[in-house]
């Protein structure tokens, strides 16, 4: 049977600039009573810039980056647990058995979707734009060209098979401005690489001169960046290691050291940030009411929390500080993660999407035992561990076990660990002690949304085992 998401026609919400309006499932095709046309919004540079925030506000919803797309990952692993007033829907998560009604994945689901029609919508309505410059249209095109790909990656790591380049569950892979009655394809895995890759070396090729390394903006070094991320998921690590190269040599970051880097989860755009979300107290993001809420919070008013196994993996890597990043509350009863109680007031807690550290694991991976410890060792020793020499790590699968233990401490709470898990076929062997419940490869992404299933008459195919 073939495999069909239903996605319709964009609106534009004035105030909001591009804001894509959604019903039960990804169908969009509500056209707001205050909402712009596309002709009038698409008419000059102005209403393109608009279009443009509209865009990246996209990303910063609670159901995206706004907190629940990369924490939902951690709970899904072995470095989260459930809180908040047994909460049934978190606890499929904490379970390992999520299931296809479930309505943080049906919403995160839509919400990115969201973004890549906001990313189309740009991508049409910028060949109408009159009076702007060559430069100016190409930098937009890019960055749409980059949200849109990385809207993409998301959804394949969330619902497709992302680690098998043979399999045929990918995901509906959207690249037009679609109508109410449009269907698409669910792409093969290799088929969504193939475009995810076409839309960012595409935007590599408009990017090229320009020198802006701002974080919160699309850039070379942002696109740079996703390329090693999406090559290392692919295995094809000489690509990878050479993308990561390029950001790692590109002079606008650095691995923060022992004493200091701490300070990137209480202050903006940190040299290790190469692409992060910044919220202010107009626009909060969710990350400390989830996982923090205030320094007595009982544990039910934590919706996040973090495992015992992930204090005790930490504690126990002697000398490593980031274990002052999980603490036990006061009456001893549960764990939760500190990097993101820095905002009780402001409740302003950054998405950091990417940073320098992951392009050195990348790379560290990518390059093997021989070649790649001294990345690894980059990250150790700037986190007060100490370097590890080649007899610490005499083959290979002690190695790849070196580098899954520093991801895990590097990025716990920030969205890595059940990707990594899944790309790298540990699923079963690390969630499966965890639990009474049966782990399968089944485990290793997120149901497609019983919803998308139910609105296109069962046109859309559920992955194995849901």
């Amino acid at each position: 049977m073939k495999k069909f998401i239903n996605i319709s026609a964009f609106s534009f919400i004035a105030g909001l600039a591009v804001s894509v309006m959604m019903t039960g499932c990804v169908k969009l095709n509500q056209v707001s009573p205050t909402g712009v046309q596309a002709t009038q919004l698409f008419k000059d540079s102005t209403g393109l810039s608009e279009a443009l925030t509209g865009l990246y506000s996209t990303l910063e919803v609670a159901n995206y980056y706004g907190a629940d797309y990369p924490l939902l990952c951690d709970l899904n692993s072995d470095n989260g647990v459930a809180g908040g007033y047994n909460n049934t829907l978190l606890n499929e998560f904490g379970n390992y058995s999520v299931s296809a009604s479930n309505d943080y994945t049906t919403n995160t689901y839509a919400s990115i979707y969201q973004t890549i029609a906001t990313a189309n919508a740009i991508l049409a309505g910028e060949k109408t734009v009159v009076g702007a410059s060559t430069a100016y249209l190409n930098s937009v095109k890019a960055q749409a060209l980059t949200l849109r790909g990385m809207g993409h990656f998301d959804l394949l790591r969330y619902f497709g098979y992302h680690w098998d380049l043979t399999s045929v569950y990918g995901i509906p892979v959207v690249t037009t401005v679609q109508t109410s009655s449009s269907i698409v394809p669910r792409s093969t895995v290799a088929a969504t690489y193939t475009a995810i890759l076409s839309d960012l070396n595409q935007a590599a090729t408009l990017e090229v001169g320009n020198t802006s390394r701002n974080p919160n903006y699309i850039n070379p070094a942002i696109i740079n960046a996703l390329l090693a991320r999406v090559y290392l998921y692919m295995k094809n690590y000489t690509s990878a290691a050479s993308y990561a190269t390029l950001v790692i040599n590109d002079g606008a970051f650095s691995v923060m050291n022992t004493g200091s880097f701490q300070t990137m989860y209480t202050t903006k755009n940190s040299p290790e940030s190469i692409f992060e979300l910044p919220f202010n107290q107009q626009n909060q993001s969710e990350y400390n009411a989830y996982t923090f809420a205030r320094l007595e919070a009982a544990s039910t008013e934590v919706l996040f929390l973090a495992n015992p196994d992930l204090f005790n993996f930490l504690t126990n890597r002697t000398g490593d500080q980031r274990a002052n990043l999980v603490a036990i509350d006061p009456s001893d009863t549960y764990y939760r993660t500190l990097k993101y109680s820095s905002d009780i007031v402001q409740k302003d807690n950054s998405a950091y999407v990417l940073r320098i550290s992951e392009m050195y694991l990348i790379r560290a991976e990518a390059l093997g035992r021989t070649q790649g410890l001294a990345d690894l060792n980059m990250i150790r020793t700037n986190r007060g561990l100490p370097a590890l020499t080649s007899a610490d790590v005499p083959d290979d699968p002690t190695y790849a076990q070196a580098v899954a233990d520093e991801n895990r401490a590097e990025f716990n709470f920030e969205g890595h660990r059940y990707f990594d898990l899944a790309r790298t076929g540990q699923v079963v062997n690390v969630l499966q002690p965890l639990t009474s419940s049966t782990i399968s490869i089944t485990n290793s992404c997120f149901p497609i949304p019983l919803r998308e299933i139910e609105a296109t008459n069962g046109a859309v195919v559920q992955n194995p085992g849901y």
